[in-house]
């Protein structure tokens, strides 16, 4: 399952953007075909006003023929696949909606959900261990939550792994980003803060304009904002001269792929693997009428030299999930980015 980035905040995403909804109680209220209008040309109103292509779309034309669409399918419930479909016209594959269930789950904010979920429904394997005895090798898992205090454990549940790895002062690191397949990059940057260093890492491209992100003294930051940070002081590796080698793959999906790029042309860093899914856009969210989400990309994603990446990252070097998978047990990337580590 592809966990999409979220900016918020998300990126959460970009613009920390929670659309408000003034007719929410009125518009529940409403007979169906009328609440399904609404809530298409609610999606629609934030479309215009923030998707990052937003002046090669003649909306007017989009509008008509979504209204259209909704009309002819003649079942009140289909906003939402008219909302899908006008992504589908944009030839836009990282925008969606979350439904109302999967949007309080998300969000942490609806307290009367049963079951509460399990940590392990909001978040992927977090995994150390030696390899050699000199390098360094943790899992950076999706984060498919906003929840302020599940985010600030898996950034404290990163930090701990590293500062458990790095008791024998290495130098040497692998990150591995293969099953990364997205979600909330905020708490992964901010977990994985310790190995990017301090200061900016990347920017957000909308528009013209950019606005950095990076990670300091144990914060994640957007612009000015603090967006997830740990719960004590943030930790620092005992060296500070690190060679890092980051894992891609095809399963390198959107909040994963930003914290790839957060590596790419680091010094003493190698990217090694396959080239990410090509997600490389961030998505702000917005609160639809019927408690729903329209999760929105808003703008690209730019190294931190400012280099705005167009579509897949490329790994320094190509290694396929093929080579990986040739003999039983064998990690071919893995393999790869040990053999490379050792010569530095």
């Amino acid at each position: 399952m592809i966990r999409y980035a979220l900016l918020p905040l998300l990126l959460t995403g970009i613009l920390s953007a929670h659309g408000r909804n003034r007719l929410h109680t009125d518009t529940l209220e409403l007979p169906c075909m009328e609440k399904a209008q609404r809530l298409l040309d609610q999606a629609l109103s934030f479309m215009e006003k923030n998707y990052y292509r937003r002046n090669e779309v003649s909306w007017t034309d989009l509008a008509a023929r979504a209204r259209q669409q909704l009309l002819s399918a003649g079942n009140c419930e289909d906003a939402y696949a008219s909302i899908s479909w006008c992504f589908k016209q944009l030839n836009e594959p990282h925008s969606f909606v979350m439904p109302p269930g999967k949007t309080a789950r998300y969000n942490g904010s609806d307290e009367n959900l049963a079951p509460e979920p399990d940590i392990s429904d909001l978040v992927g394997e977090i995994r150390g261990e030696w390899l050699q005895d000199s390098i360094g090798y943790l899992t950076v898992p999706w984060v498919s939550t906003t929840d302020s205090l599940v985010c600030e454990r898996i950034a404290d549940s990163l930090q701990n792994v590293i500062a458990r790895l790095d008791s024998r002062g290495i130098s040497r690191w692998i990150i591995d980003l293969r099953q990364n397949s997205g979600g909330n990059c905020w708490p992964m940057l901010t977990g994985i803060g310790p190995l990017l260093g301090d200061g900016v890492c990347g920017y957000f491209v909308a528009n013209g304009a950019s606005v950095p992100i990076g990670y300091r003294d144990g914060s994640a930051f957007q612009g000015r904002h603090t967006r997830c940070q740990v719960s004590s002081k943030g930790y620092r590796t005992k060296r500070d001269q690190r060679s890092i080698v980051v894992l891609t793959g095809r399963r390198t999906v959107s909040a994963g792929e930003i914290v790839a790029l957060a590596f790419k042309g680091q010094a003493q860093t190698r990217l090694i693997g396959e080239p990410t899914a090509g997600f490389t856009t961030a998505n702000a969210t917005y609160s639809l009428a019927d408690n729903s989400m329209l999760v929105l990309t808003v703008c690209q994603e730019a190294d931190h030299t400012g280099r705005i990446c167009q579509g897949s990252i490329q790994p320094d070097k190509l290694i396929s999930a093929i080579a990986t998978t040739q003999a039983a047990g064998a990690d071919a990337a893995k393999d790869a980015a040990v053999s490379w580590l050792m010569g530095q």
